[in-house]
């Protein structure tokens, strides 16, 4: 009787599939639009700031879009004149600009363009009404969605986004405010990604159809603001997916962070490194 060849089934026998995915890895519970976009634009400041846990210094124009924001929030939740949100929003502006480096300077060239923001934003709002107010204790509303960015096992992550205003009476509008010195005449990659996420999760979470539009408040004198409406999320949601893909696939490559450190090309040109150049040194040494 011939013998039957018994292979070793532990020499041969084939690996479990790792279901972990990247970010389970490296214990990032979500990711978010901001954070998306950073790694899309500058890996390296990604890497440092989420994987490094880096604080990164902000700059005069994030102060001023925060104060504007608030003496808007001021104007449009309460029944309050142009010139008490004016005032809040440059209190807001004078308690944050001197905690950063040329605060002063700042302090005295941007009160005149916080003040037209302020205004121009709320006589464009104002006529919408007043929108849904955030849960007790929150500034804005919290939106939670999963993202399913490839097929099986580890292939989803949370995404976790903040939205400045919404009108669910208005066909459940989202209204997001944005402060700058550069009209938009369309959609930059980055705004018509977070504009399409905000779409997708609203209409997710309310079961509705959602509508999104940015406002831009702008230090131009003639026709100091832009609308624009998002109307194509599928492609905004497509690359926004893909880009998740390709985070994945970085971070699961190693749990070291120093070994992603050698795959990611560092280029201190970027403007995310302004004032930020002692975390470029330590993470990316010359």
């Amino acid at each position: 009787m011939q013998e039957v060849l018994k292979v070793p089934t532990d020499k041969y026998q084939q690996k479990p599939e790792n279901k972990l995915s990247g970010f389970d890895m490296h214990n990032l519970k979500h990711v978010s639009v901001s954070q998306v976009n950073k790694f899309r634009e500058a890996p390296d400041a990604w890497l440092a700031q989420y994987l490094g846990k880096q604080r990164f210094p902000f700059g005069a124009p994030a102060v001023q879009g925060k104060a504007v924001e608030g003496g808007v929030d001021h104007g449009v939740y309460n029944d309050a004149t142009d010139e008490e949100c004016v005032d809040l929003a440059w209190s807001l502006f004078k308690n944050e600009i001197i905690k950063i480096p040329d605060g002063g300077e700042e302090f005295v060239k941007r009160k005149g363009t916080i003040e037209q923001m302020v205004k121009v934003a709320l006589e464009q709002m104002r006529p919408l009404g007043k929108p849904e107010l955030p849960p007790r204790g929150s500034a804005q509303h919290r939106i939670e969605i999963n993202i399913r960015f490839e097929h099986g096992a580890g292939g989803r992550v949370k995404n976790l986004g903040y939205l400045d205003y919404w009108y669910p009476q208005h066909d459940n509008l989202v209204v997001d405010l944005k402060t700058t010195s550069k009209a938009p005449s369309d959609w930059s990659l980055s705004h018509g990604i977070q504009a399409a996420v905000y779409e997708k999760a609203v209409a997710k979470l309310t079961h509705k159809p959602a509508k999104v539009k940015f406002l831009y408040a702008l230090t131009r004198k003639k026709d100091p603001f832009v609308w624009l409406e998002m109307e194509d999320s599928d492609y905004y949601m497509g690359v926004f997916k893909q880009t998740i893909r390709t985070m994945n696939n970085v971070l699961k490559t190693s749990t070291s962070v120093e070994d992603i450190i050698r795959i990611i090309p560092h280029n201190p040109d970027s403007f995310y490194w302004n004032g930020a150049q002692d975390i470029a040194q330590a993470f990316f040494p010359k």
